[in-house]
């Protein structure tokens, strides 16, 4: 229960960020068959939980796998909190990609390096206009123990965006969270029905895909659900890059 309830926090944040749609009068290309197979199959390895299927379709070179960076400068970084193992600080401004939101969150996860070390370790980048009102981040870290972590939060986040910015993707790739080697059990109460992807967008050197899902839940009651993806083709396939996938549970 509290891995799915973790899953579940994880994804109301993403693409709750409701991303716009491409700028009025913006031709937006087609999506190619072979692209959109790639996505269907991204999007239910993710309902799955399937983590070495997700991997299968993730880039391999780490300059697809993360893209140029969408700050132009470092953003602002506010109200770093920690709650044992997750960590959340928001952003602001510094963006550089056209028509995404100029706020957002980046989550972290605390791991122990194999020297012992206890570190920070990026999971997912978030942008939204107003964060959902049942993401259930913290307010405030709860315990004196987390609100020491708070400055060693802040450190590794203006890290990884000072990296991202630099192009440094080995360095970068070191400061991720690869959430996608965790092995999850599939949770047997969701399942999905079917997706339908909009005409992506040109965005971050691939595309951008916005998509709604219709899952089961429960084996009886319906949801829908939304979602964003960026496609990036790679040595003539298409790949899903991992940090900026976004569901809207």
């Amino acid at each position: 229960m509290k891995n799915i309830r973790l899953l579940l926090l994880c994804l109301v944040l993403v693409a709750a960020a409701g991303f716009p749609a491409a700028r009025s009068g913006e031709a937006r290309p087609t999506l190619p068959p072979e692209a959109a197979k790639v996505a269907e199959q991204f999007v239910s390895a993710f309902v799955r939980n399937d983590r070495p299927k997700i991997e299968a379709l993730l880039p391999k070179k780490l300059p697809h796998r993360y893209g140029p960076s969408p700050f132009l400068r470092l953003p602002a970084l506010a109200k770093p909190r920690a709650d044992k193992r997750t960590g959340v600080i928001e952003f602001s401004g510094g963006r550089a990609e056209a028509g995404m939101p100029d706020r957002g969150m980046i989550m972290l996860r605390l791991v122990t390096t194999p020297d012992k070390r206890r570190v920070w370790r990026v999971r997912q980048i978030y942008w939204y206009d107003e964060l959902p009102r049942d993401a259930q981040v913290p307010d405030k870290s709860p315990t004196a123990k987390d609100r020491q972590e708070e400055p060693r939060l802040q450190q590794a986040a203006a890290e990884f965006l000072r990296d991202w910015m630099a192009g440094k993707f080995e360095k970068l790739d070191a400061e991720v969270f690869h959430w996608w080697e965790v092995a999850r059990k599939e949770p047997k109460w969701v399942k999905l029905r079917s997706v339908d992807f909009k005409p992506p967008a040109r965005s971050l050197g691939g595309l951008r895909v916005d998509f709604t899902a219709k899952l089961r839940l429960l084996g009886a009651l319906p949801k829908t659900v939304g979602g964003t993806l960026w496609l990036v083709e790679e040595d003539g396939q298409w790949r899903v890059r991992p940090l900026t996938v976004a569901f809207d549970f």
